[in-house]
């Protein structure tokens, strides 16, 4: 057994690692800066995309600050068919004008940020979310496959990739297919965009909680809770870490 993937996954890592430690250091600061400054580093992806999200927080080892806004629908599709399926999160992803609705039901500032996670970086919603960011100077993280936006057309109104509207872009340096191994005749399984873009969120966390510290400021973690020992401190800690999340996200 050659253990093909895991193959594919390290040599994806050695390139993320060397091509994109700039800009994962850019995409920490204009975190930790929003964090720092008590607002909210905002999240979004849809489909697979919307895994790294779930990744950030609330997440054992993480800490308040991080703030999912992927929609529901485009959160799960494990129905693939039916309620709730692959045809529809397909087609909202690529739908015009569903990013403006999103942000009628917050009220961010440009002291707040967004990260979008999108292999593709093509489709019209997060290309829009980017858009509407940027209208309100709000500072964007754009994770997705170079290789993939820049051999494709974008079907956002714009003409505009995500990679063309972000802050910062953070290359997850997978391929265009996303899928890595070669099983025969050209035939290709093992999709690596939700594997890298998961390290590269948290990456990001565990960076700003080591720039927070270095900074002073109080980083409120979220403990694990499968434990036996202290068990009444962690709960207090996860009541105080609830506590912490539920004032931030009241400024939205």
């Amino acid at each position: 057994m050659e253990l093909g993937y895991i193959a594919a996954i390290e040599t994806l890592l050695i390139d993320l690692k060397e091509t994109s430690k700039k800009q994962i250091q850019q995409a920490v600061e204009i975190c930790s800066t929003t964090i720092e400054n008590k607002r909210v580093v905002n999240l979004f992806g849809a489909g697979h995309s919307a895994l790294p999200c779930m990744e950030a927080f609330p997440r054992i080892g993480s800490f308040v600050g991080f703030h999912q806004i992927t929609e529901p629908v485009l959160g799960f599709n494990g129905f693939v068919v039916g309620k709730g399926g692959q045809r529809q999160m397909s087609f909202i992803e690529q739908t015009t004008g569903y990013a403006a609705h999103i942000f009628k039901n917050y009220r961010f500032t440009d002291k707040d940020s967004l990260i979008i996670f999108s292999h593709s970086g093509i489709n019209a919603l997060p290309v829009e979310m980017a858009e509407e960011a940027h209208r309100i100077g709000m500072p964007t993280i754009g994770v997705l496959s170079l290789a993939h936006a820049r051999s494709q057309t974008s079907k956002a109104p714009s003409g505009k990739r995500l990679d063309e509207v972000v802050t910062c872009v953070i290359d997850t340096t997978v391929p265009a297919h996303d899928a890595v191994v070669d099983i025969g005749d050209g035939v290709l399984s093992g999709g690596a965009s939700t594997v890298i873009s998961m390290i590269i969120m948290d990456t990001i966390v565990t960076e700003c909680a080591l720039t927070l510290r270095k900074r002073g400021y109080p980083l409120m973690m979220y403990p694990s809770h499968n434990v036996s020992q202290n068990l009444e401190a962690m709960l207090d800690q996860e009541e105080a870490v609830f506590t912490q999340y539920k004032n931030l996200i009241s400024q939205l």
